[in-house]
């Protein structure tokens, strides 16, 4: 006979899959840097090196994943993602039931409706999504007895920082706390915690530096995923701009309800004092440094196209509510009734967004309605293309182009909003000049134009040389009525 708990596990796993199967390849969310991970992972998949044959600055494991789609399957990175998110779920499960919360099933359908609502999720593949996957995750192995526990932490430790860099400033109040927590009935030993953590975050490191290292590119990711970050073009504004900014994306995404009432029963508790205060203040802290990525970079500004900053949230917002629920010393928070009606709170625009955008449900790709109609797109469809036959210039949406023929680009520069962020990128014309060389090289057929469509280059001797270039060595085939153009080689 099936145990009561069997069916609660068994409906989780069928609510996390069917959540998840909304973004399947089968009804796929257009992002141009998801492109951009699975043009990277082309290019690992036909032998050439990140950094070295294409220029990108997030750490590389977006990449590895990606070419094990060429590989394997296009559906691997579903499969993936899938197997990620759903383990979070279960683990964090495993710890609600553990600690005889009310409703144990309750969070973590919490968090997968957060990291899979619509307005922030961009689908499956992108790198914040992993890393707020191995935040849960982490946070449960915290939580736990594994009998190697801190080395999983390593682990995932490894992952974090070599999936995306700013990852670790939300994770760090966990990571600190579980080397210095005195939490259990031995005493702490930060050191052999450290080296423990040490181990497994090597684990992860060393291979991917001796691949590049073997290849000779060490340096290349050096200055493309570390150095590049430390001064990234592009606007920057004040400290207050970018908290008005994160105010205004949270309310944009629906995230209101959520992150305000998990804030309140925080800092409700905390001045209950909870049984497990270090951990209160370390979930506190997370939840605010979930906005890292806007912290550093200002980038919530550009609109929508970012709105994926508030990723983090889906799992820094369940963590502090179970740590509220899990350390509460008042009654009132232990009460059945009232744990359900908080819940309840917190999920209710989460649920109705979610019915909402299921309503619309449909087997199609964005891919497919995103570039219906475009007379350059349905030319080059007709044709057989090699590598390095085709260039697109200032638009990441058609570098959609080279997955879809699968070529390599004559560049390893595929996009280019740089020069529309700053006048100031590239001072010394070193790196347009170099992707001009690489056309002139490779005798490039075909170049798809959008800079005219556009009209944002911000340093002009760019645009004009650029014009230039293209009218003395190609000639206009299609010209689209967003002034796209498609070039030909004389």
């Amino acid at each position: 006979m099936i145990k009561k708990e069997h069916y609660c596990i068994l409906l989780i796993i069928l609510g996390s899959i069917s959540l998840n199967f909304l973004n399947s390849p089968l009804s796929e969310i257009f992002s141009d840097d998801k492109e951009i991970f699975k043009y990277a992972g082309l290019v690992i998949y036909k032998g050439g090196v990140p950094y070295r044959d294409i220029f990108d600055h997030k750490p590389p494991l977006i990449y590895f994943f990606n070419s094990l789609t060429w590989y394997i399957s296009p559906w691997f990175t579903w499969l993936l993602d899938t197997f990620l998110i759903l383990l979070a779920t279960l683990l964090f499960y495993w710890l609600c039931r553990k600690n005889k919360l009310a409703w144990p099933w309750f969070l973590p359908l919490i968090f997968n409706l957060l990291i899979r609502y619509s307005l922030v999720s961009f689908g499956n593949g992108m790198t914040r999504e992993y890393t707020t996957a191995f935040l849960l995750i982490f946070f449960c192995v915290m939580q736990g007895n594994a009998r190697y526990k801190y080395f999983i932490l390593g682990l995932l430790t490894g992952l974090t920082f070599w999936m995306q860099q700013d990852a670790l400033i939300t994770l760090a109040p966990f990571f600190f706390y579980s080397i210095f927590s005195k939490e259990g009935v031995a005493p702490p030993d930060p050191g052999k915690r450290i080296l423990s953590v040490t181990v497994g975050f090597l684990t992860i490191s060393l291979p991917l530096i001796f691949y590049f290292e073997s290849r000779h590119s060490l340096s290349y990711l050096w200055e493309d995923a570390f150095l590049f970050n430390l001064n990234a073009p592009g606007r920057y504004v004040s400290f207050y701009e970018k908290i008005k900014a994160v105010k205004h994306a949270i309310h944009e995404s629906e995230f209101e309800m959520a992150f305000y009432t998990s804030f309140i029963l925080g800092i409700t508790a905390l001045f209950l004092k909870t049984k497990k205060q270090g951990l209160l203040c370390a979930a506190l802290f997370a939840l605010f440094l979930s906005f890292a990525g806007e912290y550093l970079s200002g980038r919530l500004l550009a609109g929508n196209a970012f709105i994926y900053y508030l990723l983090p949230l889906a799992a820094t917002i369940p963590i502090l509510v179970y740590t509220v629920f899990n350390g509460s010393p008042a009654s009132f928070l232990l009460d059945k009734t009232a744990q359900l009606t908080l819940n309840l709170i917190l999920s209710s625009t989460l649920f109705l967004g979610t019915l909402r955008y299921a309503s619309g449900f449909r087997f199609a790709s964005d891919k497919k309605s995103w570039f219906t109609g475009i007379p350059e797109v349905e030319y080059l469809d007709t044709l057989i293309l090699n590598d390095y036959q085709l260039f697109v210039f200032d638009d990441s949406n058609f570098i959609y182009l080279y997955n879809k023929h699968k070529i390599l680009a004559p560049s390893p520069w595929i996009y280019h909003y740089f020069w529309n962020w700053s006048p100031g990128w590239d001072k010394d014309n070193r790196i347009f000049h170099s992707i001009i060389q690489n056309l002139q090289t490779h005798e490039t057929r075909f170049i798809l134009d959008c800079s005219e469509a556009r009209s944002d280059i911000k340093n002009k001797t760019v645009y004009n040389e650029w014009q230039q270039f293209l009218q003395n060595n190609y000639s206009v085939i299609i010209k689209d009525s967003s002034n796209r153009k498609l070039w030909r080689i004389q």
